[in-house]
């Protein structure tokens, strides 16, 4: 390597060096000027952080500890610190056990609540099954006209049932009507519809 090239080398080292220099120099000066900026963002995205990983932590201790109580309710349904337990830290699967209680012993007061409360997929299911425990076909109706009711086509079925039962053949077949083709409920339908045009015979 020549003279001459040594002489560039070094330029352009130096020249680099000295661009770093600047560079620092200008960061340490923005540093300076916005320093109490720069440590109130750090410390407000360490606080974040810290409240994030502590809220999940928080959240995963209470689905452990609500179904741990709601296992234990399964086992033993008297347990009524588990029952607490489940209300304080999952409100949601304990209104969801209120439920599946209220429809084994058919307790229409206790569905009535859960009608009345805020879980809008609970309170359409238990208004459902009130209506199909006071075996109260207009109510049934009502449900079944609700184009939001998630088991209308049920509704239509228990409610042409009560009228093939009364001898209402005609009312009965045009509820059956109603019932979607795609839904669960169709071939309880045809059955029905079959069973109607004996009861006719």
């Amino acid at each position: 390597m020549s003279t001459k090239d040594n002489i560039e080398y070094i330029k352009k080292e130096l020249d680099s060096e000295e661009k770093f220099l600047e560079s620092v120099i200008k960061a340490e000066k923005f540093y300076k000027k916005h320093k109490k900026k720069i440590t109130a963002l750090v410390v407000l995205v360490v606080i974040g952080f810290l409240g994030y990983v502590g809220y999940d932590m928080m959240k995963t201790h209470n689905l452990e500890v609500s179904n741990a109580a709601y296992n234990s309710l399964l086992q033993n349904p008297q347990d009524k610190e588990a029952l607490q337990t489940l209300k304080n830290k999952n409100p949601k699967l304990y209104a969801l056990y209120i439920y599946q209680k209220a429809i084994e012993k058919n307790d229409i007061e206790a569905l009535q609540k859960i009608a009345n409360g805020d879980d809008r997929v609970l309170g359409d299911l238990a208004k459902y099954h009130i209506a199909v425990i006071k075996k109260d076909s207009k109510a049934l109706e009502r449900y079944a006209n609700n184009s939001d009711a998630i088991l209308r086509d049920f509704a239509y079925l228990d409610s042409a049932y009560m009228d093939f039962m009364k001898d209402a053949i005609a009312v009965g077949r045009k509820k059956i009507e109603n019932i979607d083709k795609s839904s669960t409920a169709y071939p309880y339908a045809l059955l029905l519809g079959h069973y109607g045009a004996k009861v006719k015979k």
